[in-house]
């Protein structure tokens, strides 16, 4: 970005030259540093040694045709895609670039848009260098009904608020001037894509067409960065690479439409491994999933499930494989049985759970276990385990058989009937 230099009374002031995008700063600026150039006694007639005549001459501002400095462009963008089917994440790194050697990225605050039928946001990981997040930290995540008159989702979009920094002098990662420098990486869980072979999420930087104009919500400056050099910290010109979403002009909303350049396939095989049924069976269920995943799968849980309760109504579940089945939702989802029973693990294989609610079944022959019969290795991780309140009192919820074990880790709790 230019500054300009303003010279007043034969003196000269840099200013940077983002101050006049505003007519009214403008203004207010040149007759501030006429002010404070000429000097406040000056600015009043009879002072000591001077005349009205001496005040006014030659005190009218100019721009001078001096060599200035100017700020850098630093241009950020998504890229490189990613998509890892045994943790159920899509990952994108967040790159940079700048049109002047030796700068360092100082801080950045990191707000775009997506939409909400397609993604939840995870996190900011992956950092380089001393990079690390700030306040807000985890980022904001909110919700708004803009996402289709705003950028044409197919529904509401998330708007995610939070911030980066450089926070430490070890390990400079300067900006390449040609190429680009991954800082960090964005991950998500992926909702329900309308094609799993060809997934092209968009991934929407708060920055208008115009940089000038700031951020799309009224009133925000967008995405705003500042970088590092020697001669210390300066402001830039900030600019954007959209993914997946292009603009179709400036002035009213809309204010762009989605577009498919960066595409990837999310096809795990036949089985997604993701339940997203509350049924006892069929697709998208948790009896599904169980059947269809391989040895040594992570099975998880779609938003949509957030604080819904599985009923298991039919028959135990059977697990003969090792398998992981976790939960990252803020409200949990719990696995109820309304039959003898809840889970059989077989022998020697291993089913670990994470952040789930269990409610047992009802009575198991010779105190079975009313939630898990285990002949294998049984691992909690923060799980609650809690009686059905039709099962009698004095019968076990877990039965562990000669050779298995039951491993605790995290906040678990484990009710006695």
């Amino acid at each position: 970005m230019i500054s300009l230099v303003i010279k007043c009374n034969n003196r000269a002031s840099v200013i940077p030259a983002r101050i006049f995008r505003h007519p009214i700063l403008k203004t207010a600026m040149l007759l501030l540093v006429c002010l404070f150039q000429t000097g406040l006694p000056n600015m009043f007639a009879g002072s000591v040694g001077e005349t009205p005549a001496d005040i006014y001459t030659d005190h009218s501002p100019m721009v001078s045709t001096a060599p200035v400095a100017t700020e850098p462009n630093v241009t950020v963008r998504f890229a490189n895609p990613e998509y890892d089917c045994g943790t159920m994440e899509y990952c994108v790194d967040v790159e940079f670039q700048c049109d002047q050697p030796d700068r360092e990225l100082f801080a950045m605050n990191v707000r775009f848009f997506y939409d909400d039928n397609l993604l939840e946001f995870i996190d900011f990981r992956d950092f380089e260098g001393t990079y690390g997040p700030i306040s807000p930290d985890p980022a904001l995540n909110i919700y708004t009904t803009a996402g289709i008159p705003w950028f044409n989702f197919s529904t509401g979009a998330d708007n995610i608020r939070g911030a980066i920094q450089r926070l430490g002098s070890n390990d400079p990662v300067y900006m390449a001037t040609d190429s680009w420098t991954k800082l960090f990486k964005v991950c998500f869980t992926v909702d329900d894509p309308p094609d799993e072979d060809n997934f092209c999420p968009s991934l929407v930087w708060d920055l208008e067409q115009d940089p000038a104009n700031g951020g799309f919500i009224p009133g925000s400056e967008g995405v705003v960065m500042s970088v590092y050099h020697p001669d210390g910290n300066e402001n830039t010109f900030e600019h954007v690479e959209q993914f997946n979403w292009q603009y179709i002009g400036n002035g009213p909303p809309p204010f762009g439409e989605p577009i498919e350049t960066d595409c990837i396939s999310v096809n795990c095989g036949t089985c997604s491994l993701v339940v997203n049924s509350t049924a006892d069976s069929g697709a998208g269920t948790l009896r599904e999933k169980i059947d269809c995943a391989s040895s040594g799968d992570t099975i998880t849980f779609a938003s949509s499930m957030e604080g819904q309760t599985i009923i298991i109504n039919s028959t135990r579940l059977i697990v003969s494989k090792n398998l992981y089945i976790r939960s990252n939702l803020s409200n949990r989802v719990k696995i109820k049985s309304t039959i003898a029973g809840l889970f059989e693990l077989s022998p020697g294989k291993t089913l670990e759970m994470k952040d789930l609610d269990i409610i047992s079944g009802l009575t198991m022959s010779g105190n079975g276990g009313a939630a898990f019969r285990n002949s294998g290795i049984l691992r909690f991780l923060d799980v609650n385990v809690e009686k059905n309140v039709s099962l009698p009192n004095g019968q076990y919820l877990i039965r562990n058989l000669p050779g298995s074990q039951l491993l605790l880790s995290g906040d678990c709790f484990i009710e006695i009937p």
